[in-house]
């Protein structure tokens, strides 16, 4: 019998079966994590709050070891997070962001890194006065980085040469930026003007509590959000399932 304790954020629950949910958990100690939640769906089960969407909780899970998912006994809440439930736009950021750490991490797979960036990532959520997607480019540009996939954004990731105040294009598996000369032609290239390249390097470098200081035009952000989120697609070779609803439910401001 394999025994886990865990800190971890609720990323999905499903229903499975009668009264059961099979939730997908990222864990600072194990990465992602699959366990069925047995009876959750009765009416007084104990564990319904703790699987609410990036409600961070402390779990205690257990294995057969011939079986392919833990059972969830037991869950302390830690934080809710239920000031990010009360908005459509933010809501449906998080659903982004859970989509993008099923995608991309590898199962029980940890990386604390990644987890304390998601942690400053909610709280710069929760005080944000701007809609979320800035904040949910800049978690992008610094997953990136921490998963192994660092994006160069000064000097063209091929020839070197400084990238300043030139047009660029963002090429998935050639390690970021390349200037207009070594990008090679056809499909697959992300076009990146010398301002968005510019505001790139800020998220890179700025704290997840400074993005705020940046201001920018929202048509500006959704561009550079969607333009992120199809670079990082391309790097996992995975399909964000939730940009399309994403796009659907939350028009860009004037």
């Amino acid at each position: 019998m394999n025994q886990l304790t865990a800190r971890g954020f609720v990323l999905a629950a499903r229903p499975y079966g009668e009264a059961d949910k099979i939730a997908q958990l990222y864990t600072y100690q194990w990465g992602l994590v699959r366990a069925i939640v047995k009876g959750v769906r009765k009416p007084k089960s104990k564990l319904a709050s703790a699987l609410e969407l990036f409600t961070e909780s402390s779990f205690s899970l257990h294995k057969k070891s011939s079986a392919d998912l833990y059972i969830l006994s037991q869950a302390k809440v830690m934080n809710s997070h239920g000031e990010l439930k009360k908005d459509l736009a933010t809501i449906t950021a998080l659903q982004v962001l859970a989509d993008v750490l099923i995608q991309a991490i590898p199962d029980t797979e940890p990386h604390p890194e990644i987890y304390l960036l998601v942690e400053e990532t909610l709280a710069a959520l929760a005080n944000l006065s701007e809609g979320p997607e800035l904040y949910l480019t800049a978690f992008g540009v610094k997953f990136l980085g921490m998963s192994g996939y660092p994006m160069e954004l000064s000097l063209c990731a091929e020839c070197q040469s400084p990238l300043d105040k030139k047009k660029v294009y963002l090429i998935p598996h050639r390690g970021g930026a390349l200037c207009e000369s070594c990008c090679p032609s056809g499909p697959g290239r992300l076009l990146v003007p010398p301002s968005s390249l510019e505001i790139l390097k800020k998220l890179k470098s700025l704290s997840m509590a400074k993005v705020h200081i940046l201001k920018l035009r929202p048509a500006q952000v959704r561009e550079l959000f969607l333009t992120l989120l199809e670079y990082l697609e391309r790097t996992v070779e995975k399909k964000l399932k939730i940009v399309e609803y994403y796009l659907k439910i939350i028009p860009v401001k004037a």
